[in-house]
């Protein structure tokens, strides 16, 4: 059976006038006179299905359904779901709700549809019409990432991980019109919580940890700071480097079970899915800045002054050009003046469990 598949351009509209029927190609700015069974099988197509399916379901109204499916090829209404380098047999396909945008992954074999599916399962959806498709290509030794129609970069398997999530985020990320905050965010008594730090200061690992204690992990790097201040994760798989396995064995068993994956900065890390359900934006109670120190003096430090705060959350940044527009600028005086913020400074887990409890207490008001 040929699996190779087909979809409809996302952007292509389908109209009738009278008793005809046509296509509207706005990047072709173009008319295409659309017979009866591609009306039929349209929305069939904005979903996409095995080329064999459309050819066999328009052949049987007397159509010649090879040559319906080369003229709609041809017209530019439809595609193949395939790389640059032409059309594949596709097993298995998923569709991703992240941020409220829908990407659809289309697999070649079914070992590596198993992994991305376990990785990713809180973001599963329906398989719908989607502006974007990612084809993942499944070899013996190494897996290839491609958006359909692109050249297929390769990776070994055990970089494919990394490879995907980092292609995931950069398309979110290219879609969003707010500021973003790399930052974890907690949700609990219907209020946010954020922790901020640098890279190794063990935001993912407290993350992750504090969904055992009360708190409801909703993303463990990026966050979207809304025009109120209130915040909505971006919620990707957790990212839990080879140093937070010892600490969070016992949170997590099997832990050390699941697919590693080495990132470009030569890191081990495992990717952890989170509890299904939507994120929305919530206000923010408490704002934690991290700060992983064994020789200082473990604690609890209030940041009273607004300039400070400021200077903080602005650290925790990221915008496309590493600019702060005026609107961006509005949304952080929102979340200063409605966020308590504390610095915490530890060296175990436990520790940080018990001043992120304090803070939390503090800001609601104890």
């Amino acid at each position: 059976m040929n699996l190779t598949h087909v979809v409809a351009i996302y952007d292509v509209r389908l109209a009738s006038v009278g008793k005809r029927h046509f296509l509207f190609l706005p990047q072709h700015q173009n008319l295409f006179l659309a017979s009866a069974d591609t009306v039929a099988l349209w929305p069939r197509l904005q979903v996409g299905l095995p080329v064999s399916e459309f050819i066999e379901a328009a052949s049987q109204s007397g159509g010649n359904g090879p040559q319906i499916l080369q003229d709609l090829l041809d017209a530019g209404a439809v595609q193949y779901l395939a790389p640059r380098s032409g059309p594949l047999e596709i097993t298995s396909r998923l569709c991703l709700a992240i941020d409220g945008h829908h990407i659809g992954l289309s697999f070649t074999g079914e070992k590596i549809a198993l992994i991305v599916q376990d990785i990713f399962t809180h973001l599963v959806v329906p398989v719908t019409a989607t502006s974007e498709h990612l084809i993942i290509v499944e070899e013996e030794t190494r897996v290839g990432l491609a958006w359909v129609g692109e050249n297929l970069d390769w990776y070994d398997w055990h970089e494919f991980g990394a490879a995907l999530k980092f292609l995931l985020t950069n398309l979110v990320l290219e879609f969003s019109d707010h500021l973003v905050l790399h930052a974890g965010t907690l949700s609990a008594d219907t209020q946010s919580l954020l922790l901020c730090g640098d890279p190794g200061s063990g935001k993912s690992t407290l993350s992750v940890a504090l969904a055992g204690e009360g708190f409801c992990l909703e993303g463990d790097d990026l966050a979207v700071l809304m025009t109120q201040g209130e915040v909505k994760a971006l919620p990707f798989p957790a990212t839990l480097k080879s140093d937070a396995l010892p600490v969070l064995a016992s949170r997590l068993p099997g832990l050390e079970d699941r697919p590693s994956f080495v990132r470009p900065d030569g890191k081990v890390v495992r990717y952890l899915a989170l509890a299904p359900g939507d994120c929305i934006a919530r206000p923010v109670r408490c704002v934690l800045f991290l700060n992983l120190n064994g020789d200082a003096a473990q604690g609890l430090q209030p940041i009273m002054a607004e300039e400070e705060a400021f200077q903080a959350i602005l650290s925790a940044c990221w915008s496309p050009d590493d600019r702060l527009t005026n609107s961006a600028f509005d949304t952080l005086v929102a979340l200063v003046n409605s966020a308590r913020f504390f610095r915490i400074t530890f060296d175990t887990l436990d520790c940080a469990l018990a001043l992120t409890q304090r803070a939390w207490r503090i800001a609601e008001g104890e």
